[in-house]
């Protein structure tokens, strides 16, 4: 099975500058709701609509496609935002990958809800993606277990923060516009939105949603400025770019599968050396460094040496497979006894139940 099925995108914002002279009926028809945030159900009617300012404060698990006229100083913008698995398929467990048939999902839905004829995806820029992957583990504890390993292996940037229910989501950067990140027990947040009445039917397989972690890369409105900004189309990102994107994102907090318990010293010196193109002597450098934290602690190793040196030896151990969470006191963060393989997601039901 192609890997690219084990990915989706979960969540769209895509926007069009309109003005009465460029798009004469679809101004008239949206003017009305000029600083609202409208939501359309799956058949196109409205279910409801505030004033807002920010379309993005939305989570990735709103139902239904959002619509919003805003304006950005020189011309009014007609703004979209939706998952398109939850579009297609009525819950975002599995989906697509393909950015364009993602985006024609959002126009076409959109299309539906304004009840006018939108421009194609050409003409539209995009502001946010995420991209997922779900993680198969044995059992719902195993999920938590991960979770909470999660919650306390952010490096010195990244600070990860419990959610407010329950612990069961771990938050990366959550208020960058350029890339963010979270993990997340997905059997929980399907029975959240079910017990809220957002979702039309649960799966039959629901209860396999138990074992599985999700782990949700966003990448933002600044990051596509710099895109453009840089000659490139939102339109021509391959699948293969965007879980290139999910993993640069995750492999420095959740590691690449290498279980640091089982390795001999020797082991990780090889690593080091094989992933960094290193002499043996940087690599052992690199090594004192980890060994270091590991017996001194975080913050002690590093008031211990330059800033630029310290900083070198993190990249390098993270390079050869270790993450953030082994970059830590060996008191307060034990290694792991729980694992998942980054760049293993599971693409189908069956393999959720392989895990158990």
């Amino acid at each position: 099975m192609d890997g690219t099925n084990a990915y989706l995108i979960d969540w769209l914002t895509m926007r069009l500058p309109i003005s009465a002279q460029s798009h004469p009926a679809l101004f008239a028809r949206v003017a009305a709701y000029s600083g609202h945030i409208v939501a359309c159900d799956s058949s196109g009617e409205i279910e409801w609509q505030k004033r807002s300012l920010d379309i993005e404060a939305l989570r990735s698990d709103s139902p239904g496609l959002y619509w919003q006229l805003t304006g950005d100083g020189t011309s009014d913008v007609l703004v979209i935002g939706a998952s398109p698995a939850s579009l297609e398929h009525g819950l975002n467990v599995w989906g697509s990958l393909d950015v364009k048939h993602c985006a024609e999902v959002l126009i076409r839905h959109a299309s539906k809800c304004l009840q006018i004829a939108l421009p194609g995806l050409d003409a539209w820029q995009c502001r946010r993606i995420d991209v997922t992957a779900n993680y198969a583990l044995p059992d719902a504890a195993s999920v938590k277990h991960a979770l909470a390993q999660l919650l306390v292996s952010a490096g010195a940037r990244r600070r990860p923060s419990s959610h407010n229910r329950g612990g069961d989501t771990v938050y990366w950067n959550p208020g960058s516009d350029l890339s963010k990140g979270k993990a997340y027990h997905k059997g929980p947040q399907v029975l959240h939105l079910w017990k809220k009445n957002k979702l039309d039917n649960l799966p039959e397989n629901v209860d396999l949603l138990n074992q599985v972690i999700r782990l949700e890369h966003t990448r933002g409105a600044k990051w596509f400025r710099r895109l453009s900004e840089n000659g490139h189309r939102w339109q021509d990102l391959t699948q293969e770019r965007l879980i290139e994107l999910h993993m640069e994102f995750f492999t420095p907090l959740v590691g690449v599968g290498i279980e640091v318990k089982n390795m001999e010293r020797v082991h990780i010196i090889q690593a080091i050396m094989l992933k960094n193109f290193c002499s043996e002597n940087q690599a052992r450098a690199a090594f004192s460094t980890y060994r270091n934290i590991r017996q001194d602690g975080y913050e002690v190793t590093k008031d211990s040496m330059s800033d630029r040196t310290f900083f070198r030896h993190q990249k390098m151990l993270r390079n050869a497979g270790i993450s953030d969470q082994h970059l830590r006191d060996a008191i307060v963060i034990p290694f792991p006894r729980v694992r998942f393989v980054l760049a293993k997601p599971v693409a189908n039901w069956d393999e959720i139940r392989r895990a158990a």
